[in-house]
């Protein structure tokens, strides 16, 4: 588990919350686990691990089944909140997973899409939240995106972005693989309205906030695990050093700790300040500790109704499988 997972990690056992913490793994077996346990096992905290691989959505249906069969048992109690933490990025070229989809598509975006309306039937019905892990890259027009050369309108259709016709060209793998995890952003930021408006439209779910949160750069992550080491671990270990700088300057600006972006996340779980989030929250994209607006293209209905159609054909997903009506 990457450090934000970690830090919210360590944000949960030292909260009051009586909750259940269920963290997920893509192998319990792995010694990559022993530093989330390390946190968990003196908390005194109710807790489980999962093993949860969103490169497989075999994986993702045994997971949410399984998590399904527990909550109707009464083995579980509902799900307060889902948070959707994982992340991949690669600069060095395509790459497909076993179900045969670029990668970064399906792991950041449409094994999430598949996961919480699989869970929906789960969730709190009453005080229930579902958060996604923004990102300023879904945005071209943030200032923050200069260097990434973002095209002014992202949109491509769905299945063109699961199964890219070309590979990357000579010398732009790392141009791609940026443009590639901030397209997948995008996309769960337009599954965020889509999926808050269908939920709305149900009345037993009505009640559930669907949320976004941007924690900011984070640094010490994992989520470059794939990029060379030469600019990995260097650029690690110098942000690592101006991180808690530019965060004292700016709390929700370029660059922030793991510990300040999980603390942001905990409170759009199980914040009441109602001057942050309103009295009841709908579809908010929080930057940090502060609602902001999204971007112009993600905000597009038409767009987000054509991605959430063009997801349900790519997964061959049958919406009587979910609690939407």
């Amino acid at each position: 588990m990457e450090a934000q997972g970690r830090a919210i990690a360590q944000q949960f056992v030292q909260s009051y919350h009586p909750y259940t913490g269920i963290f997920t793994v893509r192998n319990t077996q792995s010694p990559n686990v022993e530093p989330l346990l390390d946190i968990l096992r003196p908390s005194g905290k109710q807790y489980s691990t999962r093993e949860l691989e969103l490169g497989s959505f075999f994986s993702v249906r045994r997971f949410a089944g399984d998590i399904n069969a527990q909550v109707a048992s009464g083995a579980l109690k509902p799900i307060k909140a889902l948070v959707l933490n994982a992340g991949y990025q690669s600069q060095l070229g395509q790459k497909f997973t076993k179900d045969g989809y670029e990668v970064t598509f399906q792991v950041n975006y449409l094994a999430n899409f598949l996961l919480v309306l699989l869970l929906l039937e789960s969730m709190d019905k009453e005080n229930g939240r579902i958060i996604f892990i923004s990102s300023w890259t879904h945005d071209p027009a943030n200032s923050y995106n200069r260097g990434l050369k973002l095209k002014k309108t992202m949109w491509r259709p769905v299945s063109d972005i699961a199964r890219p016709a070309q590979a990357d060209g000579k010398g732009l793998a790392n141009q791609a693989g940026m443009r590639r995890y901030a397209e997948s952003k995008l996309w769960l930021m337009m599954f965020m309205y889509e999926l808050q408006r269908r939920i709305d439209a149900t009345q037993d779910l009505s009640d559930i906030s669907v949320l976004s949160v941007d924690p900011g750069g984070i640094f010490t992550t994992d989520i470059m695990r794939d990029n060379l080491w030469v600019f990995r671990v260097p650029l690690r270990k110098m942000f690592q050093v101006l991180t808690p700088c530019f965060q004292h300057l700016s709390p929700n600006g370029y660059l922030r700790t793991a510990d300040k972006s999980a603390r942001d996340v905990m409170n759009a779980c199980f914040g009441n300040d109602e001057s942050i989030l309103g009295k009841s929250p709908k579809a908010l994209y929080i930057n940090g500790s502060a609602v902001k607006q999204s971007s112009m293209e993600s905000r597009d209905q038409q767009k987000q109704n054509l991605l959430w159609k063009g997801s349900v054909k790519l997964l061959d997903l049958d919406l009587s499988e979910t609690a939407l009506v």
